[in-house]
Formats: C-alpha cells, structure tokens, sequence
C-alpha cells in the first residue's frame, strides 16, 4: 500500500509562490533604498524576516512524518487500520 499525500504539493506551490512575491518586493525595496542614498546598505524588512522564519521552520520539518507512517504500519500488520471511506471519497469529489 502507498500513501501519498497529494495536499502536500498544493501548499509547498503556495509556498514557493508566496516565496517568490516576497522575495521579489524585497529587491525592488533594495534597489529602491540605493538609488535613494547611493550608499551600500544592508537592512531587512519585516517580510525579509518572515520569510528567513518561514525557510528555516520549513528546513527543519520532516518531509515524512515517521510516528504517523508508523502508527498506520502497526495498525495494517495488525489488521485494526480502517479506511476512512467517507474521507476518501470527500477527497476525491473535491479534487
């Protein structure tokens, strides 16, 4: 049996999406800041912040949640996993 987490592609392509915005505000602030004082200057904004937050919780996370795989392993060897078919079936009507 494989189980494949679809939900999670969708949020990290929200993810990068959002990444890329920020990112793209941020070099336009920069370049906006050097033409101001035509000094070299290094400052982050609140969004800078958010997002270095944001990459470093990202990095830290697991991409297999290994107690929940397996949980769900001790439960099929021991016949006691029950398909949430309702669930499933929600799942696959809202794509």
């Amino acid at each position: 049996m494989k189980i494949d987490n679809v939900n999670a592609n969708r949020i990290t392509q929200k993810q990068a999406e959002n990444a890329a915005g920020i990112e793209k505000n941020l070099k336009s602030e920069r370049e906006n800041m050097e033409s101001i004082t035509g000094k070299d200057k290094a400052s982050l904004s609140e969004n800078a912040r958010i997002l270095a937050k944001s990459r470093a919780a990202l990095e830290e996370t697991p991409e297999i949640r290994t107690e929940i795989v397996e949980q769900l392993r001790q439960q099929i060897a021991a016949g006691e996993y029950q398909i949430p078919v309702k669930e499933l079936a929600t799942r696959f009507l809202l794509g």
